[in-house]
């Protein structure tokens, strides 16, 4: 099976200078301003957004060892958490995104209730399998910055709420679940969105894409039925609209 899609990390010039690397400028384009290319996932690469916060800024303007890495991804505003506490290497940080997006991708699947365990375990393994060429640029999405700075205020309202200093593991990923399951809005989507369901039907179109040599098509989901629901029946609308058996059946 030929793997062919690509992993784009593009880093903030907050992140780029804490990581200590060189990572060079996602080129420009004539009349575009450098450094805020707008970025777009696709069957040949999957984009992310990466920021980096200080936990807990003090008024006299030192800085606390406790940091969050706050990864988006560019076309479901999918967000993910990373705590860090010491510098990691490109090859360390690349490592914990793969991890940390997959892990939340699947406890949100359990959280919804949306397909059964041994589904979810499947797809996961289906996901790792993508053996994904890492790129790594410099550059912010701003339209992606505004859900990133979002993102950045729970993280410290949260911490600041419990007396933390930084995110445990838990905590990471009941935030993540929240921000993911939540009504979105994107200057390139004409209606209003779940996170969640946006990267269910990325990740299943590229699986399938690539199984089959098919064109990745943007999956144009219709999220109302589940933003009219009741909290009580967000499980069966997820279900519904996530429709993993779709996914399976096509496979054959």
């Amino acid at each position: 099976m030929s793997r062919k899609t690509q992993m784009l990390f593009s880093v903030s010039n907050s992140l780029n200078k804490w990581l200590k690397t060189d990572i060079p400028r996602l080129p420009d384009e004539e009349g575009q301003r450098i450094g805020v290319h707008a970025l777009a996932s696709d069957q040949q690469i999957f984009c992310w957004q990466l920021h980096i916060i200080d936990n807990a800024p003090s008024a006299c303007g030192s800085r606390s060892r406790h940091k969050t890495i706050i990864a988006c991804e560019a076309n479901s505003r999918f967000i993910v958490f990373i705590p860090v506490d010491a510098k990691l290497t490109l090859d360390e940080l690349a490592a914990r995104l793969q991890m940390e997006w997959q892990y939340s991708l699947a406890e949100t699947l359990k959280q919804l209730r949306a397909i059964p365990s041994s589904d979810i375990a499947m797809f996961l393994s289906e996901l790792s399998e993508l053996n994904m060429d890492i790129h790594w640029v410099k550059n912010t999405d701003l339209s992606i910055s505004g859900h990133i700075s979002d993102a950045a205020l729970w993280v410290t309202q949260m911490l600041e709420e419990q007396g933390l200093n930084e995110l445990p593991s838990d905590l990471c990923t009941d935030l993540s679940i929240h921000i993911n399951t939540e009504k979105k809005r994107a200057k390139n989507q004409k209606q209003k969105f779940m996170p969640m369901v946006k990267m269910m039907d990325y990740c299943k179109d590229i699986l399938l894409a690539e199984d089959n040599g098919k064109p990745l098509h943007q999956n144009e989901t219709t999220n109302d039925a589940l933003f009219s629901q009741q909290p009580d029946e967000m499980s069966q609308a997820a279900c519904n609209i996530i429709d993993f058996n779709q996914y399976k059946q096509s496979k054959r």
